[in-house]
């Protein structure tokens, strides 16, 4: 391993340490214990998001490696300005510290390739703001999910947990529909098309319409207990979306992959 490499490996490390630590410290009322572990965190994991674009020369949104150490720095910003917006759903916070740290450790099992060339495809202005909006998105969709299981397991208190759930995906979804849509501008842009039944568009389509089942069903009597169902089969679509093109064999032929 090179020294940059130890570096992005160490760095790593104590992001996912310091974000575990923080969610175990806000479990236990250590608010200010917690919120300085959580910056710790988060400025490690910026380091990594720095290196990324420092070496590359372009904002590190293109491989798997650099998407999901990105998604983890959306966690703390988004857990504050939650908070300082929904006060009642500070208890939400351990919720985005074990999120942020998940896509880290994913990162640690992963080729930490510094160099990664900028394919013809994604030299596009939609290129940015369509990634974005879909790792803005799939972050609180973590989140949510992951409240949707605690809630599951603490069933007295399932009506709590399963409302926060779906505040957070009212959130989530316009950013999921708006990188849907800029996807669309761009592949008009670059393919001559705004939509070519790819597996990976076809994949964001079941996302989008599943969530979309599991709003509609928690605003139907009858539906009401299924809603649940929904935004777990969303989730999961969610996780295929995320990573059918870019790990599993048999898709070399999508648009979507630019190796």
């Amino acid at each position: 391993m090179t020294v940059l490499e130890v570096f992005a490996t160490v760095i790593c490390i104590i992001a996912v340490c310091s974000y575990f630590s923080a969610g175990v410290a806000f479990i236990f009322k250590k608010q200010k214990l917690a919120y300085i572990l959580s910056a710790v965190g988060w400025v490690a994991n910026l380091g990594i998001f720095v290196k990324n674009w420092y070496i590359n020369g372009y904002p590190p949104f293109a491989s798997m490696y650099q998407v999901l150490s990105d998604i983890s720095l959306l966690f703390v910003i988004l857990m504050v300005v939650i908070i300082r917006f929904r006060a009642d759903m500070k208890w939400l916070s351990p919720y985005f510290c074990f999120g942020a740290m998940l896509p880290l450790v994913g990162t640690l099992f992963m080729d930490r390739n510094m160099h990664w060339t900028l394919a013809p495809a994604l030299r596009s202005p939609y290129f940015v703001p369509h990634v974005f909006s879909y790792v803005l998105s799939y972050a609180l969709c973590v989140v949510a999910f992951l409240v949707l299981v605690i809630g599951y397991i603490k069933r007295r208190e399932w009506d709590i947990y399963e409302e926060a759930s779906c505040v957070i995906l009212r959130i989530a979804f316009p950013f999921m529909v708006c990188g849907m849509l800029l996807g669309a501008l761009w592949a008009d842009q670059v393919w001559g098309n705004y939509w070519t039944w790819d597996i990976k568009e076809v994949w964001s389509l079941i996302t989008v319409v599943a969530y979309l089942c599991y709003f509609h069903a928690r605003r139907v009597k009858k539906m009401k207990k299924a809603s649940g169902v929904f935004a777990v089969l969303g989730f999961f679509a969610l996780i295929f979306t995320f990573l059918c093109v870019n790990v599993l064999p048999n898709v070399a032929g999508s648009l979507h992959t630019y190796t």
